[in-house]
């Protein structure tokens, strides 16, 4: 999710899931997948119970990570003359700070042809919106932030 202000831009990952739909999601995946690998076992193919299992745990491992990084956010801030970038990753804030007359946005190719965000001066850079934004929203506050850079110069 990407929310572009007059002051400020936001992105957060897109956590459309409650726990509680996640939750009821998991109980049933396990109970359909109990269900056919009980079916198997019966028939006399007791190696899909194991593997079974370990899908279960699988699909398990992936939604506990989807959720703990629902928190997640990036947010560029324009304060006076500055502009503040804070980074939230796990509940860890990192902030960071540049002189908007010498702060740089540039956008980078990379080799599989996504596009990356960085803003910084005085070597010292930050990447803004790698895992929450696709490659024509980084071109969207790349402009905005070069427009709002010219603004304050």
């Amino acid at each position: 999710m990407l929310s572009i202000c007059e002051t400020q831009c936001i992105t957060k990952p897109n956590a459309s899931a409650s726990t509680e739909s996640v939750l009821k999601l998991l109980l049933s995946l396990v109970v359909l997948s109990g269900l056919i690998a009980m079916g198997f076992f019966h028939i006399g193919a007791w190696m899909v119970l194991p593997f079974a299992g370990l899908e279960l745990v699988l699909v398990v491992l992936a939604f506990v990570v989807v959720l703990r990084h629902r928190g997640d956010y990036e947010k560029i801030t324009f304060v006076e003359n500055h502009i503040e970038i804070e980074q939230s990753v796990l509940g860890k804030i990192k902030l960071a700070r540049f002189q908007c007359y010498w702060t740089r946005v540039t956008l980078r190719e990379g080799e599989d042809g996504k596009t990356s965000l960085w803003i910084g001066s005085h070597n010292e850079e930050v990447e803004f919106g790698r895992d929450t934004m696709d490659n024509v929203q980084r071109e969207q506050v790349a402009s905005h932030l070069k427009r709002m850079l010219l603004k304050t110069k």
